[in-house]
């Protein structure tokens, strides 16, 4: 019998038990760690998934042609009034115009054709559609 109450069987049967638990809990850890891995790869299959559903359903770039700058269009206001009534029938998305108005040298921040077609709408001079795009309801 060893000093603390325990023969020596019964301490090195505790130490038995108590490594088999320690196993049988490392076998559940491993199995629970693949089911976690096979979880987050099938996160990864339907985020991939989905990245490619939206690049589908994003419109595709049109190519504008570039309005010339000419006299009347003396200021990035009229340049982007212009392009509205150049593009009237095919409507014209505020990034296009914000491109365009870059190329031909005006300093266009990244708010500026946003600003100005909502006060066209306001105005009653420009309607919005349901993709953003916007067209000129009167012509000057």
């Amino acid at each position: 019998m060893g000093g603390f109450g325990y023969s020596y069987n019964t301490i090195k049967d505790k130490v038995r038990f108590h490594r088999a638990r320690a196993h049988h809990h490392d076998e559940r850890a491993r199995f629970h760690e693949d089911r976690a891995v096979e979880w987050e790869r099938i996160l990864s299959q339907i985020q991939q998934l989905q990245r490619i559903e939206q690049r589908k359903s994003v419109p595709k770039k049109t190519e504008l042609p570039q309005p010339v700058r000419t006299k009347s269009s003396e200021n990035r206001n009229d340049f982007a009034r212009e392009v509205l009534r150049t593009h009237a029938k095919e409507g014209v998305l505020p990034g296009e115009v914000r491109r365009l108005a870059n190329q031909q040298g005006f300093p266009a921040p990244s708010n500026y054709p946003y600003k100005l077609f909502t006060l066209l709408v306001k105005q009653g001079k420009a309607k919005k559609d349901t993709v953003g795009r916007y067209y000129p309801t009167v012509t000057e």
